[in-house]
């Protein structure tokens, strides 16, 4: 066959390979053959399909949370958490409010207390972040997801220094030397600890309170904390001491830590095992005038 006989052969059978595609007959073995077009994906209705991740806090109510005043200076100021503003969108009342306290510093051992939509007065001791979580219940029995806020405790003196250590029963008391004052002017009146140093605390710079040290805390049987601090100390350099106080019940290694924060920011910390009644063991020397801290 030659290429002009080729080709109205091809073309008639194209054509007839499209007549019989367009008239083909229903296959009598598929009852599911009408004769329309099948969609690709037989499970495709033709609607939309929602892909949107779930909200999940549809059906609950929404717990509102808050904490004032934000920031508080330890160790006597008080905050309120505060969960007033909580809310079910459907209208339903809350009926419960569970106030949990998810972390704090190291050192202190607090919960947050009350029932009700605002919290019993909450007085941080040891500087820094405190997390408080609230989940609110509706009259229907609903949880709500849990709402989160920080509380930030910061020092209001310049030099903040607070103790605390592992094991009750073991009575741990901070010093704090006056500047140029060596260990021999332990329990001296250039020496601010428990015996001289609470309340109006000593008289150690010029005219004022402000170059003064104050022993704000004093722990015996417990865990701590105990602090010292100064509103505005003067330049030179202080000498840190913890006295593991004889007569205690416990008398095994302690493990006792010391924050020292200058300008109300933590510039160091330290934890050393201290055994052995009646032992001295100096920590640190603060030069407030360079405003650095070395360890002894």
């Amino acid at each position: 066959m030659n290429r002009s006989t080729l080709v109205p052969f091809l073309v008639l059978l194209g054509a007839c390979a499209s007549d019989y595609k367009v008239h083909a007959d229903p296959d009598p073995n598929d009852g599911a053959d009408t004769g329309d077009v099948i969609p690709d994906d037989p499970t495709d209705t033709g609607t939309p399909v929602d892909t949107s991740e779930p909200d999940d806090e549809a059906g609950r109510p929404i717990a509102v949370c808050s904490v004032a005043p934000n920031p508080v200076t330890p160790p006597f100021e008080a905050a309120t958490w505060d969960g007033s503003g909580s809310y079910d969108p459907d209208g339903l009342t809350i009926d419960r409010y569970r106030w949990t306290l998810l972390s704090q510093p190291d050192g202190s051992t607090l919960s947050i207390s009350g029932s009700g939509a605002t919290s019993n007065p909450f007085t941080p001791q040891i500087a820094g972040t405190y997390t408080g979580q609230l989940v609110v219940t509706n009259s229907a029995g609903v949880d709500s997801n849990p709402c989160t806020v920080d509380l930030e405790a910061v020092p209001a003196e310049d030099l903040w220094i607070e103790m605390y250590w592992q094991f009750s029963g073991d009575d741990m008391d901070l010093h704090l030397l006056a500047p140029g004052r060596g260990t021999s002017s332990m329990e001296t009146s250039w020496d601010c600890y428990y015996a001289n140093c609470v309340g109006s605390g000593l008289n150690w710079g010029g005219p004022g309170r402000e170059d003064n040290p104050t022993l704000d805390l004093d722990d015996i049987p417990g865990t701590g904390p105990e602090n010292i601090n100064i509103e505005a100390p003067e330049n030179g350099t202080y000498t840190v001491v913890v006295h593991d106080y004889p007569g205690s019940t416990y008398s095994g290694a302690n493990n006792v830590t010391i924050n020292i924060y200058l300008d109300g920011a933590l510039e160091w910390t330290d934890t050393r095992a201290i055994s052995g009644e009646n032992s001295y063991t100096t920590f640190a020397e603060v030069d407030y005038a360079t405003r650095t801290v070395t360890t002894r």
